[in-house]
């Protein structure tokens, strides 16, 4: 999982860096997405533990989109 992590929060960063969030505002915002993309990159297998359940997923999935302007 945490190799997952560090490669979803280096993706995180780019899209939002890419979306013009600046740079003191990235941290907070990587914190808070990260399982977004670790969920896009596991494509819902599981290896280690898994600590956010899909409710979870769903809302900070579209948060995101929101976020990037995607809907």
């Amino acid at each position: 999982m945490h190799q997952t992590e560090q490669i979803a929060r280096e993706i995180c960063a780019l899209d939002l860096r890419t979306r013009g969030v600046p740079d003191k505002s990235l941290a907070v915002l990587v914190d808070r997405f990260w399982p977004v993309l670790a969920n896009e990159i596991r494509q819902g297998i599981v290896v280690d533990i898994w600590p956010f359940n899909a409710d979870e997923i769903e809302r900070l999935t579209r948060e995101y989109r929101e976020l990037l302007g995607e809907r």
